[in-house]
């Protein structure tokens, strides 16, 4: 019925129509009471600075041993990072299982994760995934937060006990929750996003490919077709610049410190400079 819909009304009203059915759609899920504990993170952090660890190769030329007792956000296969128990992420975020990721695999990494983060690293994933922690028992002992991933989020604010933005890319799920704790500088490190120069081929991390244990991750299998591949990029570097602005709207600002990264939307820095400035004070 949408298809047929979308083809009789204009493409602005069209969109409202999806968007509508969206927060309908949420307004109505039964696990929406679980995003009620977020409100707590909000403005916890206003006026800091924070990090953003994603797993690009440009990671294997920073020592980040330096960023012990920084506010740290990590994500995916970073906790494989030598100096996880140093670094010590406040949060860990992991993107919701998705094709061509084999079940089991995704579920096991998650298992290996929570043996490997530190006790103290509390947990955030989509609200897809909650039924899975629920019945594998998964971050039992960790507090576990959801983020409700939408295709129609709000471009004017971000609260996350609402809809936020389906991310095409792990860091991007973090982004809205940094921006409502209130940082006001946040740091990308390791968010290179420059694989389509070895497209077909696998993907290139800080860690050897071997040590991911989930099948169809990073190998070739992990491509989609020319078309998808150039889509799937566009829409990526298009939800960076979507929390740009939303960042510039709030007075906040994303620092680029990969040495080498495609996001040149990003002031670019490094990470040896930033660590020998005092940290921002709070407001």
């Amino acid at each position: 019925m949408l298809v047929r819909t979308q083809q009789v009304l204009p493409p602005v009203l069209f969109r409202k129509l999806e968007q509508l059915l969206d927060t309908w759609t949420f307004r109505g899920h039964p696990d929406r009471v679980a995003l009620s504990k977020n409100v707590s993170l909000k403005g916890v952090a206003r006026g800091r600075r924070a990090f953003l660890l994603a797993t690009g190769p440009s990671i294997k030329q920073e020592e980040l041993q330096l960023l012990k007792g920084e506010d740290c956000f990590s994500l995916s296969n970073f906790f494989l990072h030598q100096h996880i128990k140093d670094i010590c992420p406040r949060f860990h975020f992991f993107a919701p299982y998705h094709p061509p990721l084999v079940l089991e695999n995704y579920v096991e990494w998650l298992r290996l994760a929570d043996r490997t983060l530190p006790k103290s690293t509390a947990i955030f994933l989509g609200h897809a995934t909650k039924p899975l922690v629920e019945r594998y028992r998964l971050f039992a002992g960790r507090e576990v937060f959801y983020l409700y991933l939408s295709e129609h989020p709000s471009s004017q604010l971000v609260d996350i006990t609402r809809q936020v933005l389906c991310p095409q890319s792990g860091p991007l799920m973090i982004l809205p929750v940094l921006l409502y704790m209130g940082y006001r500088v946040v740091y990308l490190v390791g968010c290179d996003h420059s694989n389509l120069r070895d497209y077909k081929k696998p993907m290139e991390h800080f860690y050897p490919k071997e040590q991911d244990v989930r099948k169809n991750a990073s190998d070739e299998n992990a491509w989609d077709n020319v078309t998808s591949t150039m889509w799937q990029a566009y829409n990526l570097f298009s939800q960076y610049e979507f929390y740009k602005d939303l960042y510039r709207k709030s007075g906040a600002t994303i620092v680029n410190l990969s040495t080498d990264s495609w996001l040149d939307m990003f002031e670019q820095g490094r990470l040896s400079e930033v660590i020998s400035r005092a940290p921002a004070r709070p407001e």
